[in-house]
């Protein structure tokens, strides 16, 4: 089964709003209850767990910036969750 447009149209602006289907909803018009159903179908489903990965690789991106950039705060966050097996 393929995508309708009203879910494609969401799926476009889920993308904008980096993967926070509250906003999404709100500034597609969907209602939370057409989303709770159109995650029973796979193929939606599968589209937003895209943006899901997306969003997050997009997130560690810029979490790797603040390391290059010698920011305490990033590189200490980023040891206690990559570093945890070398005891940070």
């Amino acid at each position: 089964m393929n995508l309708d447009k009203r879910q494609i149209k969401f799926i476009e602006t889920l993308k904008n709003a980096l993967g926070v289907v509250s906003l999404a909803l709100q500034q597609s018009g969907v209602s939370r209850e057409d989303y709770d159903d159109w995650m029973e179908e796979i193929h939606f489903q599968r589209e937003v767990e895209k943006i899901n990965e997306i969003s997050l690789d997009f997130v560690e991106n810029q979490l790797l910036k603040e390391v290059r950039e010698g920011n305490v705060n990033a590189i200490s966050f980023y040891l206690k969750t990559k570093g945890k097996n070398r005891g940070y």
